[in-house]
Order: C-alpha cells, then structure tokens, then sequence
C-alpha cells in the first residue's frame, strides 16, 4: 500500500499528460494479518502427520 501523501506518478518526456507508473521510490505502508488457518479433516491429519517429521511439537 503506497501512502497518497507519497504517491509519484511517472510520465514519458514526449507525452507528459499520460502517466506510465508510478515511482518506485515512495515508502512503502505494509499492514501484516496472521491468523490460524482453518484447515479441513484431512489437511489437519497430514499437518499431524507433517509436523514430527519437521522437529515439530
């Protein structure tokens, strides 16, 4: 997500009324969501079965 504050659009020298991208040298806002997955009964047996392999608990 790019704050509008920062937001830089870039335009080609010949036709500076149409904007190509935007710049890539704007901060960038990240918001992260973990959440536990819902896994279905047959997911959850292959995570049961996955984990001890992995070093798991």
């Amino acid at each position: 997500m790019i704050h509008t504050r920062t937001y830089r659009l870039l335009f080609t020298p010949g036709r500076p009324s149409t904007p190509i991208g935007i710049s890539v040298d704007v901060p960038v806002l990240r918001r992260r969501l973990l959440r536990t997955a819902t896994l279905t009964p047959d997911q959850q047996r292959l995570m049961d079965l996955l984990r001890p392999l992995l070093g798991e608990s």
